[in-house]
């Protein structure tokens, strides 16, 4: 194998110097000649080898039978701006073979300048040098041997190139690893190397396929993302848009302090913007619970139709504004089954607040509810623009809103439905989102598993009205000054004796003189906050009898723990209704 033009790959310097020697040796100790282009290392590696094998190196070279080149030299005297000149080559290279020949005799060459050009990132030049020795070697007879180190095809882009070298070679040897000469191990290795590229193969399918998976999941992020974004720029509004509305009214109380008349719209006002707002911070902590599995339904025997006009009823402000007639179509017999009322009417209250924001002004809107085997279906369905199929897809995820312009122009932090399809799937049931596309309206199908209710002896006679509250010794402590002082005129209307505090030592030091019978401690104050005040209340001013009430804007059950860790009766959570309120102060001693 030491005619034409071979290339040899290898894996060690020792190796690749082992087996030029071998290429060159045999036929020096005849009467070949040899051409030995290699850098100064491997030059010296190879001399040495032929040396122990007693070849004469110098008597050699003195009778023109052995040529040792500086491959980079060599090199630089035909490449011409990173390309080998044809002209330039055949004039350096050619005179050395025809001078080694001598006339007849075998010429033997290794050449080492390819694998300087690709080692230094210059492939296409290199490919185009083994052109060029090949061409030379059809007007100059003589064998030619070129080597590169495998280690640098180790990428899949080399693959082409790889193939090209081997193609302008008329032998190609691997390197030292898989250069077996025994067939029957060449052909196990073969094998061995066959069932590599197969589980290769299949590795690279495996990694493609999570590769898209990545990318897809990777865009999901980003839609998520993109959609936080929005919802947090659509909260900045929502929340804002109350503020405007209850700033105006307040100062018009203030002009208008003596007109009774004005002062009760103004309020009005400040009443619905707050409770707009309420009903925003509502629906977040109630996603936020949800999504933890912090919601326990509180079901008990209901039926449907006083849960569809409480819905109603709640809905009603909205669909009147904008002009909508809707219509109500029950079973004709009562449908009474287990549920929460409370979680149930806040289904159907987000479906018909839904139908009415996104329907245009003066549509229709239709509830309707049937019993279908064991589950109870009802539906909500307008006349509004309907929904494309993508947004059909996503109707019920986190954040997810219609076109911005519309969303926009209807309000809304795109949460309302994300809550319906939990606190159905919170009942056993599934909720469905239908449309024959944009143009022809939409309808959200609620499908609930009908629990039919223990059938009870009796009805339970109601429990008897309750006294009107007596007046109470009311101490109210939150360092938001207007906030302490508002509720405390609130509870002076109610004939409560009350006395603030804005601060953790300022509410003991009123503890402490006037012995209140309930104090309404609000939690997040500075420095002492409401669980060491309503620690230090019962066990160093012996505050036993007295109704404690936690005020916080925490509601989760962990909250609600550390207030009775701490000593509070109950646990309130912000804003305070006042009828509640009301209520809570009749359980004082």
């Amino acid at each position: 194998m030491n005619d034409g033009h071979l290339v040899q790959y290898y894996e060690k310097e020792g190796f690749l110097y082992d087996r030029v020697t071998d290429f060159m040796s045999e036929g020096l100790r005849g009467s070949d000649a040899a051409v030995l282009i290699a850098t100064p290392a491997h030059r010296d590696g190879v001399e040495s080898r032929l040396l122990r094998q007693g070849i004469d190196l110098s008597r050699l070279k003195a009778g023109g039978r052995y040529h040792a080149l500086d491959a980079q030299a060599t090199l630089s005297r035909f490449m011409v701006d990173g390309t080998p000149d044809p002209h330039r080559f055949a004039d350096t290279i050619g005179p050395v073979i025809r001078t080694a020949r001598g006339g007849d005799r075998r010429v033997l060459a290794f050449g080492e300048m390819v694998a300087l050009l690709w080692a230094a990132g210059n492939q296409d030049a290199a490919i185009q040098l083994e052109e060029l020795w090949n061409d030379l070697a059809r007007r100059e007879t003589f064998a030619l041997l070129c080597a590169y180190p495998i280690k640098h095809f180790d990428d899949a882009v080399h693959a082409k190139p790889f193939a090209d070298i081997n193609a302008a070679h008329t032998w190609v040897t691997p390197a030292e690893s898989y250069s077996i000469a025994e067939a029957d191990e060449r052909n196990r290795v073969i094998a061995m190397l066959q069932q590599k590229a197969a589980a290769l193969e299949t590795e690279s399918k495996q990694r493609a396929v999570l590769e898209s998976a990545l990318r897809g999941k990777i865009d999901e992020l980003a839609e998520v993302d993109r959609r936080k974004d929005e919802f947090l720029a659509m909260l900045g509004h929502e929340l804002r848009n109350p503020l405007a509305p209850v700033t105006t009214a307040l100062q018009l109380m203030r002009i208008h302090e003596t007109e009774p008349g004005r002062v009760a719209r103004s309020r009005e006002i400040v009443e619905r913007q707050i409770e707009h707002m309420t009903r925003l911070i509502d629906d977040l902590l109630d996603v936020s619970r949800i999504t933890r599995g912090k919601i326990e339904l509180r079901e008990q025997p209901l039926l449907l139709s006083a849960v569809v006009e409480q819905a109603i009823e709640s809905a009603r402000p909205l669909i009147d504004e904008r002009g909508h007639r809707i219509a109500v179509d029950l079973p004709s017999e009562p449908v009474r089954f287990l549920a929460d009322p409370a979680r149930l009417a806040q289904v159907f209250t987000n479906l018909l607040n839904n139908a009415a924001k996104y329907t245009d002004v003066g549509g229709r809107i239709w509830l309707r509810a049937r019993i279908e085997g064991n589950d109870l279906v009802v539906g909500v369905k307008d006349d509004g623009p309907g929904l494309s199929p993508e947004l059909r897809k996503h109707a019920f995820e986190l954040f997810m809103q219609g076109p911005q312009a519309r969303t926009r122009a209807r309000g809304g932090l795109g949460i309302g439905l994300t809550l319906v399809r939990r606190l159905v799937e919170l009942h056993g049931g599934t909720v469905d989102a239908l449309s024959d596309g944009p143009g022809h309206g939409t309808e959200f199908v609620v499908r609930l598993p009908l629990r039919l209710p223990p059938v009870a002896d009796g009805d339970a006679a109601p429990a008897p009205a309750a006294s009107s509250a007596p007046q109470r010794r009311v101490l109210v402590v939150d360092d938001n000054v207007d906030a302490a002082e508002a509720l405390g005129e609130l509870l002076r209307d109610f004939g409560h004796e009350v006395t603030t505090a804005h601060d953790g030592p300022q509410a003991l030091d009123h503890a402490r003189l006037h012995r209140p019978d309930v104090v309404l401690l609000d939690i997040g104050m500075p420095e002492m906050d409401g669980y060491e005040v309503a620690k230090h209340m019962r066990d160093q001013l012996g505050l036993c009898d007295a109704l404690l009430v936690a005020l916080s804007g925490y509601g989760e059950d962990r909250h609600r723990r550390l207030a009775r860790e701490a000593g509070f009766d109950r646990h309130v959570t912000k804003p305070v209704d006042a009828a509640k309120l009301e209520e809570l102060l009749k359980l004082s001693p």
